[in-house]
């Protein structure tokens, strides 16, 4: 998937996270570790005994380069903040961030350097379009991973080393094909999936394939869908009597394929995968209204987060343009600490790992409780389905009545 999805997918609307962060939250204190006497059983990668090396990388040049540079402010001033509180157990966090630019093989080469540091683990790597090549060099290296911000996301632990924070794209594909079944509440026979992005299809259809079973539903009709093709995707559909339409594409791709529907004069209901969609899903046709429903990772925060989070913001001179993005650095490495701390003076890689599958329901005070175990590498599962609500130009839990196009 082209890096321009990954931009606009962290970047999110400011719509959308109002509903997101309609409460304010309470973060858990830090704990701030007095030093122990005893030494480290063995020599660990990236550990000395004043300081914890963690490593983190994110494009600093071309169209991700604000997004890469605001995982990195906010990783270097929470590091700080930590380390002016006497770091853990008496250590100093030293964050060691890495160009990863803009492609593949130069992040790959960015996170074997920074194994090679080394490093004792990496936390919020942020590099579109090479999130499995960069948890390959992790699993390679035995670095443990604390929160790849990835749109791809294994529900299965195929990497050990590799931990994620929130739902990717193939478990947000499930629960829409879980949502539209419970809220259709009929037969699905009516169900047509569109197909504007092959790889993209790739990634998500078997979860999909999954969730049809799971429900004893027949697997849909799929139908390739091309811009220059749209009208006649459109009439083929709607002369079948298709009802709902699961869209596989981003927000680019789903806009002509609107556009056509609409100058047919038929609006089925169409479920899309939010984090690549942009604003201009708001201005969609009226006839659309409360017809689209778009499924994201579900924030919950706890009251008092959110006003600690953007002290933590504005005490460091950052600004919220990459809300999302912050947030989920900004968790990864509470999280990362709050393992570093259960793990004791003696911390090692696998007893980093080791304690990471023991954490449960963990709160960051902006996230659902996150939990990781032996078979389990996704912190959390947990989906927020909204309405696009065109009447109002937001994303809402539900949308206000249709009106009628003019």
């Amino acid at each position: 998937m082209k890096a321009l999805l990954l931009h606009s997918t962290w970047k999110l609307s400011a719509a959308f996270l109002s509903v997101m962060l309609c409460c304010n939250a309470h973060a858990a204190d830090m704990r701030v570790h007095a030093l122990q006497s005893k030494p480290l059983s063995t020599p660990q990668p990236g550990i000395t005994a004043n300081t914890i090396t963690i490593g983190s990388l994110a494009p600093l040049t071309g169209e991700n380069a604000e997004t890469g540079s605001a995982v990195k402010a906010v990783l270097t001033a929470y590091f700080g903040d930590l380390n002016q509180r006497g770091g853990i157990y008496g250590r100093r966090i030293v964050l060691r961030f890495d160009e990863s630019g803009n492609d593949g093989t130069t992040a790959v080469k960015s996170a074997k350097r920074l194994a090679a540091a080394p490093v004792f683990a990496m936390v919020a790597p942020f590099v579109p379009d090479a999130e499995q090549k960069v948890a390959a060099v992790a699993q390679a290296s035995k670095v443990p991973l604390v929160g790849l911000l990835a749109l791809s996301v294994p529900s299965e632990t195929v990497n050990r080393e590799v931990f994620y924070l929130l739902p990717g794209l193939q478990q947000l594909e499930q629960e829409l094909v879980r949502f539209a079944a419970t809220r259709e509440k009929a037969a699905m026979e009516k169900t047509a999936v569109v197909v504007a992005d092959s790889k993209l299809q790739t990634d998500v259809a078997p979860a999909m394939q999954a969730t049809w079973k799971e429900l004893s539903v027949e697997k849909p009709r799929e139908f390739v869908f091309s811009a220059a093709k749209a009208e006649d995707v459109v009439r083929d559909l709607h002369s079948q009597g298709i009802e709902r339409v699961f869209f596989i594409g981003d927000g680019e791709q789903l806009a002509p394929w609107i556009q056509a529907a609409d100058k047919a004069e038929w609006a089925p209901r169409v479920f899309v995968l939010g984090p690549l969609l942009d604003e201009s899903i708001l201005g969609a046709p009226a006839r659309f209204q409360g017809r689209i429903f778009a499924a994201y990772p579900q924030l919950q925060p706890e009251v008092g987060a959110v006003d600690e989070f953007d002290y933590f913001l504005s005490s460091h001179n950052l600004a919220s343009d990459h809300r999302l993005v912050q947030i989920s650095a900004y968790c990864a490495a509470k999280i990362l600490v709050e393992a570093l701390a259960r793990g004791g003076k003696n911390v090692t890689r696998e007893k980093l790992i080791s304690t990471l599958e023991q954490m449960r329901d963990f709160r960051t005070g902006l996230l659902p409780g996150i939990t990781f175990g032996t078979n389990r590498r996704v912190g959390s599962f947990k989906a927020e389905i909204v309405c696009v609500d065109l009447a109002s130009h937001s994303f809402q839990p539900e949308c206000s009545k249709p009106v009628k196009p003019e």
